[in-house]
């Protein structure tokens, strides 16, 4: 099998590297072709991926000129490397080559308010696959399945929580200890939307930190109120410290869903994050998560959270009820590939 991949997020490294595993394993053919945005790059070369990166992100008018870039580029590729299928989360660079040059491709999503990415790359992939609880449909070329893109790498087949990983950061998972997470609102998906404000972050650090002790992942700088609680974890050690936090507050609702799988009490602010199915899941049958359109709502239940947090037994039987109906991501694409594969 010729396999011709993209990953254009951090997320995407992750999610894929069960499959990149399982492909090295049978010696299949494997070209991965990225987008320079954020961790990617550092990612993959912490594992060992070889990789060969189209365009680097850009904002404003110039993305539209990148994109253009990189379709033109990924159609070299296909060309170059004639793949028996090509796969990416999104599609957006690849649905469109693809199609032109007549090769199957695989779409993947799980964001619903990925509006423009979705018009762009849907009406051209050959398949598009999300969760179950994806909230749109997109007609007979779509599949669902019953999961979440970050149960493909959180699947205890392929992580377990490690004590020695988190205490690597500075962290002692023996003691009770807060992550937050805040993200830059730059994506196209975010244009227009919101989370924490600065008066929010500061009034939640500050009633936080008299709790627990506290640490804040954030992509881009804090201000000087918040340096204190800075925290820049290793690339390959963020799901161990996540995995042995009491509470996990944040913006970004791929780590607030990353901690619900792994049973830890989440609050997620997002304007638009309650719109997508994974989250109304995670949050109005299982009890996983809480997620609030404004901040303010969200740091008030936080503080109250903090002091009454449900026991560990309860959360992980909500989490074990779960994961007990998911199936095994990296099966769900296997199978899909080698139908449109044939």
């Amino acid at each position: 099998m010729r396999i011709l991949i993209e990953l254009g997020h951090p997320k995407h490294v992750h999610f894929f590297r069960p499959l990149l595993k399982r492909w090295a394993a049978r010696n299949d053919a494997v070209q991965i072709v990225t987008r320079d945005k954020d961790i990617t790059h550092a990612l993959l070369n912490r594992f060992g991926m070889p990789y060969v990166c189209l365009s680097k992100q850009q904002r404003s008018y110039r993305a539209a000129f990148e994109l253009l870039v990189r379709w033109y580029r990924f159609a070299g590729w296909v060309r170059r490397f004639h793949p028996d299928v090509v796969l990416s989360v999104a599609g957006i660079t690849t649905a469109l080559p693809s199609k032109i040059l007549g090769v199957p491709n695989l779409a993947l999503t799980d964001t619903e308010t990925a509006g423009l990415s979705n018009r762009i790359a849907f009406p051209f992939a050959d398949r598009i696959l999300t969760p179950e609880w994806f909230t749109l449909r997109f007609g007979a070329r779509h599949r669902t399945y019953r999961g979440f893109h970050e149960w493909a790498y959180l699947h205890p087949d392929e992580f377990q929580p490690s004590v020695e990983a988190a205490r690597a950061e500075g962290i002692d998972p023996d003691k009770p200890y807060a992550l937050v997470r805040l993200v830059k609102w730059d994506a196209a998906h975010d244009r227009g939307e919101s989370g924490l404000l600065r008066a929010d972050t500061l009034e939640l650090a500050k009633g936080l930190a008299k709790i627990m002790p506290l640490y804040i992942s954030a992509e881009g700088a804090l201000p000087p109120e918040l340096q204190p609680f800075a925290a820049k974890f290793a690339v390959h050690r963020v799901h161990h410290v996540l995995a042995f936090a009491t509470l996990v507050v944040g913006e970004s609702p791929s780590m607030a869903t990353e901690a619900a799988l792994l049973g830890v009490p989440t609050v997620l602010a997002s304007s638009w994050a309650g719109r997508c199915g994974n989250m109304q899941v995670l949050e109005q049958r299982f009890g996983l998560m809480r997620v609030f359109a404004h901040g303010a709502s969200a740091v008030r239940t936080v503080l109250e959270l903090a002091t009454h947090l449900p026991s560990r037994q309860e959360i992980c039987a909500r989490r074990d009820q779960l994961t007990r109906e998911l199936e095994c991501v990296p099966d769900v694409i296997e199978r899909h590939i080698m139908e449109l594969a044939k």
